[in-house]
């Protein structure tokens, strides 16, 4: 049996999870696995290896194993719903301190303007020399504004991120959100 690949025969059935297997997600795709098809939870891989076998499914079994892909597809999807509503509440929580701080009349109510003032006005600052002002600059002058550009270009999309809120996030959230409520229809 050492030819047997039974990875290869539920990636005929079930290709989502034939490819979590292949990965650092294995442990939850054998668990949800042997709980489809062998209705034991704790099976070992050994176990659904030994199941499977023969090579070919049963119609319980690609059944089961269908069934094992939506359910690990929608567990997928609320690990990501929960890593993103983690995100947000991070968000939140850095501009609610930013709040709570100036309610206070905390001196350090104004750090996060101070800084993100200072990243807006540099970035603008490194356009201007880079791109409208044409003067020579010597060589490693213009590749610490060059670097400066860039730090300062993912630092920018922070400051943005932070006073005005990431569309992006909003819009995996949504996403991850949907898919549930899909698979919940199923």
């Amino acid at each position: 049996m050492a030819d047997f690949d039974w990875r290869a025969t539920i990636g005929a059935v079930a290709p989502g999870l034939a490819n979590a297997l292949g990965g650092p997600l294995a442990g939850a795709a054998v668990k949800i696995i042997a709980d489809k098809v062998l209705g034991r939870p704790d099976a070992s891989a050994q176990d659904v290896e030994d199941a499977l076998s023969s090579g070919t499914l049963s119609g319980e079994q690609i059944v089961a194993l269908r069934s094992a892909e939506k359910d690990f597809e929608v567990e997928m999807a609320k690990v990501d719903q929960a890593r993103e509503a983690a995100y947000i509440d991070d968000t939140k929580s850095a501009r609610q301190q930013t709040v709570d701080l100036t309610k206070s009349g905390s001196g350090i109510a104004f750090g996060a303007p101070v800084v993100s003032t200072l990243i807006v006005v540099g970035y603008f600052f490194c356009i201007y020399r880079l791109f409208i002002v044409q003067a020579d600059l010597p060589a490693n002058a213009f590749q610490l504004l060059n670097v400066m550009f860039g730090a300062l270009s993912l630092a920018f999309g922070q400051v943005c991120n932070y006073w005005l809120g990431s569309s992006a996030g909003s819009k995996r959230s949504g996403d991850a959100v949907r898919k549930i409520a899909e698979q919940a229809q199923r």
